[in-house]
C-alpha cells in the first residue's frame, strides 16, 4: 500500500490518536511505539517533527477530540472519556484502534473472533475524508434489483453501521433527495473538488431518533407496549432495540417495556427474532400483524412437518 494512499493514512491516524489515548504519553515513548509499530511502513525510529503535527491537527478534526501536552511534555486526550463514547465516530475509532493492535498481536489474531462485516469497508476513508472535507462523491451503487449500477453525485451527510453492513446517508444530486446506500453495494467511490454545505437543520441522531435501523417512513411515531418474558429480559435490558426503551413494569418472570417509535421492517424484524419470549401488548393493528406473521410461519411448519 502507498504511504501517501488515503488508506494507510487513515491507518497511521487511527494509530497515531490510540498511542495517546492511552497517555499522557512523551514524544519519545510515541516514537518508540511507532518503531515497532505493525503501521510503520516508512521503516523509520521516529515520526518526522512536521508530520506528527500534521497527524495531531488531522485525527483532532477527524474524530472530535482535543490532544494537549502538559509541562513535561506529555502528550494526552483532554477528557480520555471521548475515545470510548457511544458516538458514530467514538465507536468507529474504537473498531480501527482494536484492528490495529491485533495486527501488533499476531499471537492473539486466532483467540478473538469477530462477526463477519458486508464488503464495503475499504470504501471508508474516502467517504470520510468527503464528510470532513465537505466534498461531493460519485458514488456507483447496484442495488440487488438492478442489473447494472447507477452513478450518483452526493452530498455526504451521514454514516451509520446497521446489523454489520455500513450505510452512507446523503443528498443525491440526481435524485433530488435524501438516499441511504449499502456499501455493501457500492461498486466503487470517486471524491471530487466540488464543495456542499450540510443543511444546518441536518441532524444524524435526530434524523434516525424514531426509527430503528436505517428504514425512515413518513409515519408518526407511537407507543409500542411489549412483555418481555425471562430470560429474554435481561438481553433487552442490557442491549435496548431502540434508545427510547423504557422498562415500565418489572415483575417476577417478566417485564413490561415501552417503546416511542415508527415501527418500521427492522423493528419488526426486531421483535419476531426474540419469537415467543417477546409478545405485543398494543398498539391493537401491531398485535394483529405479528399474529398473522405466526400464523404463516406456523402453517408453513405445518406443511413440512406432516411431509
Amino acid at each position: 500500500m502507498r504511504k501517501s494512499s488515503t488508506p494507510y493514512l487513515f491507518k497511521c491516524y487511527v494509530w497515531f490518536v490510540n498511542t495517546i489515548a492511552n497517555g499522557p504519553v512523551s514524544r519519545e515513548a510515541i516514537d518508540e511505539k511507532w518503531a515497532r509499530a505493525s503501521v510503520n511502513d516508512y521503516e523509520t525510529d521516529a515520526i518526522p517533527e512536521s508530520t506528527f503535527h500534521r497527524w495531531r491537527n488531522t485525527v483532532e478534526e477527524l474524530f472530535d477530540i482535543e490532544i494537549l501536552c502538559n509541562e513535561q511534555g506529555e502528550y494526552y486526550i483532554e477528557d480520555a472519556s471521548q475515545f470510548r463514547r457511544a458516538d458514530l465516530r467514538g465507536r468507529m475509532l474504537n473498531l480501527l484502534s482494536v484492528n490495529n493492535l491485533l495486527k501488533d498481536c499476531h499471537d492473539l489474531r486466532k483467540q478473538i473472533i469477530f462477526e463477519p462485516v458486508a464488503p464495503g469497508e475499504e470504501y471508508l476513508p474516502a467517504i470520510i475524508e468527503c464528510l470532513r472535507d465537505k466534498r461531493v462523491l460519485q458514488v456507483s451503487y447496484q442495488n440487488f434489483i438492478q442489473e447494472e449500477p447507477c452513478t450518483h453525485s452526493v452530498e455526504s451527510y451521514c454514516l451509520k453501521m446497521y446489523r454489520q453492513r455500513w450505510y452512507l446517508i446523503a443528498y443525491s444530486r440526481e435524485r433530488k433527495g435524501i438516499r441511504h446506500f449499502a456499501l455493501d453495494r457500492v461498486v466503487a467511490v470517486q471524491p471530487t473538488q466540488d464543495p456542499y454545505t450540510l443543511p444546518k437543520d441536518f441532524d444524524a441522531e435526530e434524523y434516525f431518533k424514531n426509527v430503528c435501523g436505517v428504514t425512515i417512513l413518513k409515519d408518526k411515531p407511537e407507543e409500542i407496549i411489549v412483555l418481555v418474558n425471562e430470560p429474554q429480559v435481561e438481553y433487552i435490558r442490557t442491549l435496548p432495540l431502540h434508545p427510547s426503551q423504557k422498562e415500565i413494569e418489572t415483575h417476577e418472570y417478566h417485564s413490561i417495556f415501552s417503546y416511542y417509535l415508527i415501527p418500521n421492517e427492522e423493528f419488526m424484524r426486531e421483535l419476531r427474532a426474540c419469537g415467543i419470549s417477546v409478545l405485543v401488548k398494543s398498539p391493537n393493528w401491531l398485535c394483529q400483524e405479528l399474529r398473522a406473521d405466526y400464523k404463516l410461519l406456523y402453517n408453513g411448519y405445518e406443511e413440512i412437518c406432516s411431509k
